[in-house]
């Protein structure tokens, strides 16, 4: 027969109660499955899809029907305490839920049920994070992120970022009181945040940076956000004196580290940027470099070559680096880059040397097959700044250009403008049609000042082409080029050669009265 929700609930209230407390010790809220179980449930109690209760008062049970993309059908035996679902989800489904939600209701508010659903884990983790062990530690923030372990890989960008918030919040209550140890909990907060969602950043940037997208933006940006907090918590902490009790964290931190870079899959440069700032800020001893040394040389991996590589540098051992011609290839170009950046930024010349002699044979093709066009012209400064500070030879960085292309016009007009190359800089401002904005903010002021007869021609083509534009503006720019001409055309002896080109300018351009006033204006004559 029919009955009223709050009839059915008034008549079971104690077994409905007992239903509430089976719900809340098998789902959990740090387990994202079974919290969006909760809150589908919710939802659906919310929309007013829980209807239709048919009550079998001989037997003590109940038939609900739930409204919705589509209709099933829910049976709750009072007398066994048991639930079942005409959905295929095996043990507590949001339908399930979303019913026993709906008795509750009529009584008792849902509001705090959740609320209190929710700090009772929340408290648990307390309780256990109260006890200073790593073992416990990584134990807490194992169930902390765990969300982030089990969060679809094709989930939408904007989920993974409001699962982290959760987390984040979760755990401004589990840091330790005292300052001594908040950078050290934070140190492995961030490890384990980052190993948890290694797998879901890395579906979605993975080692093609080709490609753009927004999502692609959100978890670019929450890598190198976490990245960095990790390498400020980690120089705090090397900043304070080390308590004889946080041994055993420093300890297991050097384990963490080094399988959250070896283990896992995918950018690389990035697990390398994690796993530096612990050896060059936090592990400095002579002693745990060697041991590292010891346990990375029994890893038969290329990216295991390169952690050691890490280290010749670090402790100036420059008869190793001798050796890493042979195991640099096109393929694992990008992951010897920033060894030659931690050398360049240590000073240690001769590392940087060995280390871009290494790298010398595969920058052009890595060039023109993996670095976006928009990344290009960046690259190529990089690469020229590197072997510049690795003292290379300029006839060996010149011949460099000759790879680059146009997208290396740029540097290599300031490599020609260093040296007071001004007729070479000149021509290659023609050669790759150079705007005249370009040149003006690159090496065109320098080269009017110290050698203007070397860029007479090319100021002659930027007024030819404002002339040919036919409007007054134009007409202007092109007067203010031709008093930087009458200037250097003056400083280099040359006035009866620019009185006669002025002439020559305005007979073959007599009919524009615009330009004919703007030139009459400039007094260009000498």
């Amino acid at each position: 027969m029919h009955m009223t929700v709050e009839r059915v609930s008034y008549l079971h209230e104690e077994e409905i109660a007992e239903l509430m407390n089976v719900i809340k010790h098998s789902l959990h809220p740090d387990d994202s499955g079974e919290a969006l179980i909760v809150r589908r449930a919710l939802a659906l109690v919310r929309n007013g899809a829980v209807d239709s209760y048919t009550y079998d008062s001989v037997e003590e049970k109940i038939l609900v029907k739930i409204g919705g993309v589509e209709i099933v059908d829910v049976k709750i035996s009072f007398n066994q305490l048991n639930t079942e679902c005409t959905c295929s989800h095996n043990g507590w489904c949001a339908h399930r839920t979303a019913v026993v939600f709906h008795l509750y209701l009529q009584f008792h508010s849902l509001t705090d049920w959740v609320h209190e659903w929710r700090r009772t884990e929340a408290e648990q983790l307390v309780l256990t994070i109260s006890d200073r062990t790593p073992e416990a530690w990584n134990d807490v923030l194992t169930r902390l992120t765990r969300p982030l372990r089990t969060i679809e890989l094709q989930e939408n960008p904007a989920v993974f970022i409001h699962e982290f918030s959760l987390i984040d919040q979760k755990a401004i209550p589990l840091a330790p009181f005292e300052w001594e140890w908040k950078p050290l909990f934070d140190v492995y907060y961030r490890l384990q945040a980052l190993d948890a969602a290694w797998p879901y950043v890395y579906a979605h940037l993975g080692d093609n940076e080709s490609s753009f997208s927004y999502g692609k933006w959100y978890v670019k940006n929450w890598v190198t956000d976490q990245l960095r907090k990790l390498h400020d918590s980690v120089v705090a902490l090397s900043t304070k004196p080390k308590l004889f009790s946080t041994d055993a964290f420093h300890e297991q931190l050097k384990y963490m580290v080094r399988t959250f870079t070896l283990k896992n899959t995918g950018l690389f440069n990035e697990r390398f940027q994690a796993y530096r700032s612990f050896w060059e800020h936090l592990f400095t001893e002579n002693a745990l470099r060697i041991k590292e040394l010891e346990i990375l040389k029994e890893e038969e991996t290329t990216e295991a070559v390169i952690l050691i590589t890490l280290f010749d540098i670090l402790n100036g051992d420059h008869e190793q680096l001798s050796d890493i011609a042979g195991l640099v290839t096109l393929d694992n170009f990008t992951n010897w880059l920033p060894l030659a950046d931690l050398a360049d930024v240590e000073g240690d010349t001769e590392s940087l040397a060995a280390i871009m002699r290494a790298l010398l044979p595969f920058i052009g093709e890595h060039l023109t097959q993996s670095v976006q066009i928009a990344r290009r012209s960046v690259f190529v400064r990089k690469i020229d700044g590197l072997l510049e500070s690795a003292n290379f030879p300029e006839d060996e960085r010149e011949n460099m250009f000759s790879y680059y292309g146009e997208t290396g016009v740029d540097v290599y007009a300031d490599f020609l403008v260093e040296r007071e190359r001004f007729h070479e800089w000149a021509a290659l401002m023609h050669r790759y049609n150079v705007s005249y904005d370009a040149a003006e903010a690159g090496g065109l002021k320098i080269a009017l000042s110290e050698d203007p007869a070397a860029v007479l021609p090319l100021l002659h083509r930027y007024a030819t082409g404002f002339i040919n534009e036919k409007n007054r503006q134009s007409y202007r720019r092109a007067v203010k080029l031709f008093k930087k001409m009458k200037t250097g055309s003056k400083k280099s002896g040359k006035s009866e050669f620019w009185n006669r080109y002025v002439d020559t300018v305005r007979d073959k351009n007599r009919r524009l009265r615009a330009l004919m006033e703007e030139m009459e204006k400039g007094n260009l004559n000498l």
